[in-house]
């Protein structure tokens, strides 16, 4: 019998069931903590309810477009306006927003033909938006994202009687191809990982984040966090906000958006790789630390690795526990199999898509070793066909500078 390997695979199907162990807790946490929006509940508004400024930037969304700015349109908040903000666009996302807006006074478009240095095309975008927007509150939405009709309504609703200056969504992703079935949700779940949407709405929890697809942020909050120009750089920009938000006591609130947000982030293999190796980089701040240490994570939790080390393990002990040597590996799949598509369905995603795991997890190592690669030659980055040379893979601004915040018991913003 070796000792050495049967310690070795039991310490390593232990860090699984740990790791499973986590993931429940991370749900449960949720199933307390986020709010599920639901677009079919009756909700109340004011008399006199605030205007709602939707900004949507759009570089070379010809395809997402239509959708995205009919879905804005059709909202049965009473009192809104759209601004649509072609970004240098060469294609024909504008005449596009320009058909679906014809002769709604309520709705505008915004062109820019130049960056500005320093900034990503999405932070100026954004940032360029909310100078021509006349709201109390401001909402940002992807143009690759839909909202219900209600959408407005309900997250107003919501974001006011939490006692919140912010509310961001998490999505319903829209999954077509098989490459965004099997890798989106693995991605997705690491995402989660790194920023628990339970703890981002504990109040005690430093960990903070928001989902760039859509939120909603009064237009006071905004100007005292500076806007976009602290993250004017950030590849993250939607993170850095809420980072910002959270850590000046303004409040933010993080719900689930399934039934009123959806998306359809990217569609080709080499876009969700590329896409997520800029997301998840950034969101680990581009830390070589942080990078392994989750790299280490996804390699222990793969399974190639968990099914190397029960054929490993099942040997020997069989020979030092005759008659409880399976307890181990049978808990190691139980847990799994409870707790992985409760997981999925947790993302807003079909937890049948769990069964693509292990080829997820494969590819999220390989991304995370990309990453290792482009942190260690300082790559800049790219995003959305620019390079920006200025931005490369070195630690950043998306922790908020401490000599900016406020006291964490200060009042939320209301209008």
């Amino acid at each position: 019998m070796n000792h050495l390997a049967l310690a070795l695979s039991s310490i390593v199907l232990f860090f699984v069931i740990s790791f499973w162990i986590l993931r429940l807790r991370d749900i449960l946490q949720a199933m307390l903590r986020v709010p599920d929006i639901d677009p079919f509940t009756e909700v109340t508004l004011p008399q006199n309810p605030p205007l709602i400024s939707v900004i949507v930037p759009a570089h070379n969304e010809e395809v997402h477009i239509r959708d995205c700015l009919q879905s804005v349109v059709e909202q049965d908040y009473p009192r809104f306006e759209l601004i649509v903000v072609d970004d240098r666009s060469t294609d024909i996302t504008a005449s596009i927003a320009a058909s679906v807006i014809h002769g709604l006074e309520n709705c505008k478009i915004v062109s820019v033909d130049h960056l500005k240095p320093g900034w990503t095309g999405k932070c100026h975008a954004l940032d360029v938006g909310s100078r021509h927007a006349a709201g109390e509150w401001l909402a940002f939405l992807d143009a690759d994202s839909r909202l219900h009709r209600s959408a407005l309504r309900h997250c107003y609703h919501r974001v006011a009687h939490s006692k919140s200056s912010m509310i961001t969504l998490s999505p319903r992703f829209i999954m077509k191809s098989f490459w965004e079935k099997a890798l989106l949700p693995t991605f997705a779940a690491m995402s989660c990982i790194l920023f628990p949407l339970g703890q981002i709405n504990d109040p005690k929890s430093p960990v903070a984040s928001a989902n760039g697809m859509f939120y909603l942020i009064s237009r006071r909050a905004y100007n005292e966090i500076g806007g976009h120009q602290d993250v004017r750089a950030l590849a993250v920009e939607d993170i850095g906000i809420g980072k910002r938000i959270k850590a000046t006591g303004l409040g933010l609130t993080f719900a689930n958006g399934r039934h009123v947000l959806q998306t359809r982030m990217y569609s080709s293999f080499k876009e969700i790789l590329s896409g997520w190796t800029r997301i998840l980089s950034a969101s680990m701040n581009y830390e070589l630390p942080t990078v392994l240490k989750f790299l280490g994570l996804n390699v222990v939790t793969s399974f190639p690795a968990m099914l190397t080390a029960m054929y490993v393990y099942t040997w020997d002990a069989k020979l030092a526990w005759p008659h409880t040597w399976f307890l181990l590996p049978a808990a190691c799949l139980i847990v799994m199999s409870v707790v992985l598509p409760l997981f999925y369905s947790k993302l807003g995603t079909p937890h049948r898509h769990s069964i693509f795991l292990p080829l997820g997890n494969l590819m999220l190592i390989w991304v995370f070793l990309v990453i290792v690669k482009k942190i260690l030659f300082k790559d800049a980055l790219q995003w959305r066909g620019t390079t920006y040379h200025a931005s490369r893979y070195q630690p950043t601004t998306l922790e908020p500078d401490a000599s900016h915040l406020y006291s964490s018991a200060r009042s939320p913003v209301f209008e």
